[in-house]
């Protein structure tokens, strides 16, 4: 066949089209976990840890003798040693299980120790308080320190202290750089815990339906297929019998981008007790036992040259996990993605990095938008700040000295970066922010209010593939994203998709793309997801991957049909060459002369219905599939962010002035989901600057247990988010497309602490940058004057 030719008039790919998905998810014909409902459906509460550490000596059910209503108990004794397990399979790697049900020991506040299921969620909820756990205290590990310290009792049995990983990445001389230096600069910086609090938590249905042998699960996933897989491994049952489906998802953000524990064991409850059983978590479980992230402490050394270039970094990088490696991406997963993005977009030939994950006793640690690359890029960026300011440079003229410039780029751990526009961004950057820093240097001389400017300058490694996953040895194996494309009889398409949709644009982006190789309006396009039944095996929506991967995938696959369409078109407008066949505005015309001309829906009947009208030797159908791995290093979007705080040097209040992206993901797919997306995770990377902390006492208790005590971001709170593009297609994906799902969040904490650091001439090294820390901050400067 001939290779596709690009439609020549409406371009889809590009456009600002409206959010398909919007009229059901605005409308409430949207359908949620909550909003499911089976016919004899028993509904599950857990009966969870009020202490961090303890031996468990009895769960006590005694109570709900009494109750005048049915229920059913489950322990961990109950449930024949089934557990989540997720290792690395390297070297030096110390191996876990999390139980289903706690066992024999208590490892976190809202471990899970026995579940009650009654005919009702409050009869449900009730009962469970009636059970009672008793138990023994065990010393509680509080905190890194804790676990690092050589008297530390192992929280596993069989350990040696409290590492599940502790590994190195080098690359380059590191003790030339350091001969070589003429300034040494160390510094160590810390980021908070914090969680991802998607607006709908996590739930959970399962029902085993005893005459197919066929057990559904319903989930608020972002990874469908991958659950239906752990499910098939732990509990024997074949793949082929599983059904998992994430309807409408309220908010992922990479917390619901695990399999968890309760997913395995709610399928396991409904193949015992024979009827549906459904759990939706509230939100001070989804505080205190879902998924945590961040809470990372790096110190760093950069080796300096004397005219300004960066020689060498050393980094030690330690993250508090918590009590699980959670399952697939495992405890060194967070630590592990720090050690590997930190060089970041910067020129340098020498890098060593030690990194670890300290198993302590709080809820485990996973994914969350960005991954290890917010704490990464505030360590990396305040440390640029800080070595321009000891060498008496601007961090702006610095950064342009050090930065990649030639691509393709081979950096200081072997990773090739692919073309991006790293000087071009600073340089926009910094003419974006003239007047902005003009105001901050002449505030420097009041003594009660001072304006400050940030930027962050970094990188987002996306769309990995199969090449970087097997390096990590962990139970992500693959990096390819499915696609199947349909056209039917009427000329209407249908995507199956082997990602799942959780609020970022997925389905009008992908209908977009397969509407730009057919030739029809997107309006056309149906994008089913999220259903192991009908969409073929992807490892989920997660790695910034949907665009550049999803949308690639359908991009191929719809092709294959379009070159089908012009075949079967220039056989019924008896045209020599398909080549010169035009597929646009759902007709295949001839280019040249458009009056010949063929409706799409005509070609689709020919081809399913008709088929007499096919060319000779053709077979029926208009049915693609295509699966797309990423490449070996992935692709490299890049972006500055700078923000433009205001503080009140007598009480500490600051106000964000204001806030400015300079980004660059290739090829633009739908501008309006871009920067919907780039606002979107700034609002959250501007929370785990000032506001989000999960604070734990020092028993391990988690004081941040509701919304009056973990605070989060507001409309009143933020500024006008002002994003600016450059497009560098990148030859890696079929698109020139890269991800941008996650870099809205990562550039916020460093562009913040860079603006309250050069407005208030002091050194920040930690976040939150809340009211106290400014405070603090403002009160040191305030002594100084």
């Amino acid at each position: 066949m001939n290779a596709p030719i690009p439609n020549l008039s409406k371009r889809q790919i590009g456009a600002r089209v409206q959010r398909f998905e919007d009229t059901r998810l605005m409308s409430g014909a949207a359908k949620y976990i909550a909003d499911i409902t089976l016919p004899d459906m028993l509904h599950l509460s857990f009966v969870r840890s009020q202490v961090a550490h303890a031996k468990i000596l009895e769960v006590d059910t005694s109570m709900l003798e009494d109750l005048d209503y049915p229920v059913q108990v489950f322990t961990g004794k109950d449930t024949d040693g089934l557990s989540l397990k997720a290792n690395q399979d390297l070297p030096g790697v110390q191996r876990s299980e999390q139980p289903l049900l706690a066992l024999d020991r208590l490892r976190f506040v809202g471990d899970p120790a026995a579940v009650v299921l009654a005919d009702d969620p409050y009869l449900a909820e009730d009962a469970a308080e009636l059970v009672f756990i008793d138990f023994d205290p065990l010393p509680v590990v509080a905190t890194m320190e804790q676990a690092l310290a050589e008297d530390t009792t192992p929280l596993f049995d069989g350990w040696t202290g409290n590492k599940f990983v502790e590994r190195q990445m080098k690359g380059g001389d590191l003790e030339a750089a350091r001969a070589q230096a003429a300034h040494v600069i160390r510094r160590t910086y810390r980021n908070q815990r914090q969680t991802g609090v998607p607006m709908e938590g996590r739930g959970v249905i399962a029902d085993y339906d005893k005459g197919t042998r066929v057990l559904t699960l319903w989930s608020s996933t972002q990874m469908p297929h991958l659950v239906r897989t752990y499910i098939c491994e732990e509990l024997g049952l074949p793949e082929s019998r599983i059904r998992v489906i994430a309807p409408d998802v309220g908010g992922g953000f990479g917390v619901k981008g695990q399999v968890f524990a309760d997913e395995v064991l709610i399928a396991w409850l409904a193949i015992q007790t024979g009827r549906p059983v459904k759990w939706v978590e509230d939100r001070r479980e989804n505080l205190i036992a879902s998924i945590h992230a961040r809470d990372h402490e790096h110190t760093l050394e950069a080796y300096v040259s004397a005219e300004g270039r960066l020689l060498g970094l050393k980094a030690d990088i330690s993250t508090d996990v918590g009590a699980y490696s959670t399952f697939p991406f495992t405890a060194g997963g967070d630590p592990g993605m720090a050690a590997k993005v930190m060089p970041g977009p910067y020129d340098f030939q020498a890098y060593e990095a030690t990194f670890r994950a300290l198993a302590t006793n709080k809820c485990p640690l996973g994914t969350y938008r960005g991954v290890g690359r917010p704490s990464a890029v505030f360590s990396q960026e305040r440390l640029m700040d800080v070595i321009a300011q000891e060498i008496g440079m601007d961090p702006i003229e610095f950064r342009l000295k050090n930065v990649v410039k030639e691509f393709p780029y081979k950096n200081v751990l072997g990773f090739t970066y692919d073309p991006g526009s790293y000087e071009e961004s600073l340089l926009k950057m910094r003419e974006l922010l003239a007047e902005d820093i003009k105001a901050a240097e002449a505030s420097k001389a009041s003594p009660d209010s001072r304006i400050g400017v940030g930027i962050a300058c970094f990188i987002e490694q996306t769309a990995h593939g199969t090449g970087d996953f097997t390096k990590r040895r962990s139970p992500i194996e693959t990096g390819y994203i499915s696609a199947r494309v349909e056209m039917s009889t009427d000329g209407e398409v249908l995507i199956g998709l082997g990602l799942q949709s959780h609020g970022q644009g997925l389905e009008t982006t992908c209908a977009q793309v397969a509407a730009d190789a057919l030739g029809v309006g997107p309006q056309r396009v149906f994008v089913r997801h999220g259903d192991t039944l009908t969409s073929p095996y992807s490892v989920g929506t997660w790695g910034s991957r949907g665009g550049p991967l999803g949308g690639g995938a359908v991009h191929i696959a719809a092709n294959k049909i379009a070159d089908k369409l012009r075949l079967i078109a220039a056989h019924i407008l008896q045209v020599a060459d398909p080549a010169t066949i035009q597929l646009d505005e759902n007709r295949a015309s001839v280019i040249g002369d458009p009056a010949r001309f063929v409706p799409i829906p005509e070609l689709a009947r020919a081809a399913l219905r008709n088929v007499d009208r096919l060319p000779e030797g053709m077979t029926p159908g208009l049915t693609e599939e295509f699966s797309l791995d990423g490449p070996k290093d992935g692709t490299y979007a890049n972006a500055v962010h700078a923000a433009i705080v205001e503080i009140d040097v007598k009480t500490g209040k600051m106000k964000l002035r204001r806030f400015v992206v300079v980004e660059d993901c290739g090829t633009i797919l739908n501008p309006m989901i871009v920067d919907g997306q780039v606002r979107g995770g700034v609002v959250q990377g501007i929370g785990s600057a000032i506001m989000e902390h999960m604070i734990y006492d020092e028993e391990g208790q988690p004081l941040t247990t509701t919304f009056a005590d973990y605070l989060m971001p507001l409309a009143t709170e933020m500024p006008e988010i002002d994003v600016h593009h450059i497009e560098t297609p990148t030859p890696l994906t079929p698109l020139g497309a890269k991800g941008l799902g996650e870099g809205g969040a990562i550039g916020p904490p460093a562009a913040i602490a860079n603006a309250v650091a050069n407005a208030l001439g002091v050194e920040v090294e930690a976040t939150p940058l809340n009211a106290q820390a400014i405070w603090r901050l403002a009160k040191a400067t305030r002594s100084e004057g």
